[in-house]
């Protein structure tokens, strides 16, 4: 991330820092784009395949459900700024984490 970034006030700025330190904190290797810019931020293939999606305003799980439908994945991980939260979409359950939490460990492997 360009150091300018760090000491701008807008959002499109704060959104790119945000994902940024989230991407880095995770040492992310893998993520997925489909040829309709459909996107997901983090692709952990451990024991199982988790993907992750960092959303600094507004959440939209449309990358995300096309990534869990295509490759017929159940869980999927949304970081953001709002409560936490778990929510059921076509059969898919999707965690929404708080950042701080994330950030203090939160272990993806406990969802259950």
């Amino acid at each position: 991330v360009s150091v300018d970034l760090l000491f701008r006030d807008d959002e499109l700025s704060k959104s790119k820092v945000f994902e940024w330190a989230l991407v880095n904190q995770l040492k992310a290797e893998f993520f997925w784009r489909d040829p309709y810019k459909n996107e997901v931020d983090i692709i952990i293939a451990d024991k199982k395949i988790l993907p992750i999606e960092i959303k600094y305003g507004k959440i939209d799980f449309g990358g995300l459900l096309k990534f869990m439908e295509k490759f017929k994945v159940n869980e999927g991980v949304v970081i953001s700024l709002k409560k936490e939260e778990k929510k059921k979409i076509n059969k898919k359950s999707i965690y929404i984490v708080p950042a701080f939490k994330f950030l203090l460990k939160f272990k993806y492997t406990n969802l259950k």
